[in-house]
């Protein structure tokens, strides 16, 4: 097992996940908008070419981005928070590795025009590069979603909306067929990975402290408990009462 720290919890003002996850969003723009290599395009394949274009798709794809913030905010407790956010963090680094040493870009430019989409396709180009396609981030991170989602309520619409984002990565031109498999690879990885994890709950010095007391404790022989008085037996004598009792007999052994 792989022991870990959790680095988030289960927060009541939702937002407060935005910023836990900035710096994963902040790490992939990075890696998208400056690549160290020249990023290649991938001939398409019959199954790419038989795939519309379907700009109107284009929404869909962007709703990965709150689909995301809406699985993770509805984390029932500190565990389940920070397994989702291992689980999407490893598939990053992953996904990273291959973004760095072998990039992949989509030929959008083939699909998309100013005259197409208006303020939709300004938006997208302004913040999403046709870069690090392989694997896709939104189809490892959307099944990681069906996942978490299933054990929850409505988990058939939340697994509908995952689906529907899945297939617009290729219908808005975004990803190759190819990248879509890649991307399920590196979910299965991510479960072997979150099956070998524990994370330690505990992460306070003084409640690690206190439970190693307790361990050392427990390992001491018990102390029997002193003697109780009741009605049958005479209260046990303390303090100054006590002291007088036990000299009387020696004050008459000794008085004239």
């Amino acid at each position: 097992m792989l022991r870990v720290p959790p680095v988030i919890r289960f927060y009541s003002n939702k937002l407060a996940y935005l910023a836990a996850w900035f710096p994963y969003i902040c790490i992939y723009e990075l890696v998208n908008r400056f690549p160290l290599i020249e990023p290649r395009e991938l001939p398409f394949s019959a199954l790419d070419q038989a795939i519309p274009f379907v700009p109107a798709m284009l929404p869909v794809y962007v709703a990965y981005l709150p689909f995301y913030w809406w699985t993770v905010s509805r984390s029932e407790d500190d565990l389940q928070a920070n397994r989702i956010f291992y689980a999407t963090h490893f598939q990053l680094v992953v996904s990273l590795l291959v973004f760095v040493a072998f990039p992949v870009r989509m030929p959008r430019e083939l699909f998309y025009g100013p005259e197409l989409y208006g303020w939709a396709d300004a938006f997208w180009r302004a913040f999403d590069a046709p870069n690090n396609c392989l694997p896709s981030l939104h189809v490892s991170n959307c099944l990681t979603m069906i996942e978490f989602n299933w054990r929850r309520r409505y988990r058939m619409a939340h697994s509908a909306v995952a689906l529907a984002i899945i297939a617009s990565t290729l219908l808005v031109k975004q990803h190759y067929v190819v990248d879509i498999a890649a991307a399920a690879g590196v979910y299965m990885l991510s479960r072997v990975f979150l099956a070998r994890l524990d994370i330690v709950r505990e992460t306070s010095r003084r409640r690690v402290g206190a439970r190693r007391r307790s361990e050392r404790n427990a390992d001491l022989p018990d102390i029997p408990a002193l003697p109780q008085s009741d009605s049958t037996q005479r209260p046990l004598r303390t303090g100054l009462a006590f002291r007088i009792s036990a000299a009387r007999p020696y004050i008459r052994r000794h008085s004239p």
